[in-house]
């Protein structure tokens, strides 16, 4: 579980607070609010980059600051918004790339690391393009590989910074749908930034908006359309 309490978001000034927030496994969450309000700072403090300015941040009731670096990896998965590919790595190679936190000094890849890796490819769907150049692939499929290699870190959260943001409208679903499958079929947290109101509503247990004028980040549920979570979030 990751929980909140009296936590101020920012670098040198507060971008905004938390009051008191609880995630639960088993939840897709999805973060919404306007650019520059903060969004990738709270992943970044999740994740142990940036320390927060004031308050508590703890998962599993444990302060995050209190994890050393090799349980971080094995506690939270990060995908980026964007990954481009690299010529010489395929998508096998990169996905195994998750493994990392569990393999020795000189990095070998055991027959359960290899089981792992091949299960998360079929899991995820991509597994023709396990041999692929991950530099010759779509924005779609680039974006399942960096969702695969997550799930291969075997962590308790996934975080994900605007991971539909490159994506045309049908993968963009596909990408939703796989997220909150994951969430709900394997008792992660997932959490995600994006901009997207209309799917963030569809597929979301909890939408935490940052609001606009108090710089307050609050829990929603049960957002019926888009115009009530602007209401609640952007002009409130």
């Amino acid at each position: 579980m990751l929980q909140a309490n009296s936590l101020h978001i920012g670098f040198q000034q507060k971008l905004f607070e938390v009051e008191k927030l609880s995630i639960e496994p088993g939840q897709l969450v999805v973060l919404v609010g306007a650019n520059g309000a903060g969004k990738t700072s709270f992943i970044n403090t999740v994740l142990g980059i940036h320390k927060p300015l004031k308050g508590q941040l703890t998962f599993d009731n444990k302060s995050i600051s209190d994890y050393s670096a090799k349980e971080k990896l094995r506690l939270f998965s990060h995908v980026a918004s964007k990954f481009d590919g690299l010529s010489y790595l395929s998508v096998k190679e990169y996905v195994g790339l998750g493994r990392t936190p569990y393999t020795n000094l000189i990095h070998r890849i055991t027959n359960k690391d290899e089981q792992i890796i091949t299960s998360t490819l079929k899991k995820v769907g991509i597994q023709h393009l396990e041999n692929r150049s991950t530099s010759e692939l779509s924005d779609g499929e680039r974006q399942m590989a960096s969702i695969a290699k997550a799930l291969c870190q075997e962590t308790k959260m996934i975080l994900l910074d605007e991971p539909t943001a490159f994506l045309d409208y049908p993968n963009r679903l596909k990408i939703m749908q796989l997220l909150y499958n994951i969430a709900h079929e394997e008792n992660k947290i997932i959490l995600l930034t994006s901009h997207e109101l209309s799917l963030s509503i569809k597929y979301s247990d909890v939408i935490l908006g940052i609001q606009k004028r108090n710089k307050k980040l609050l829990p929603f549920t049960n957002i019926q359309n888009e115009n009530e979570l602007i209401g609640k979030v952007f002009e409130s």
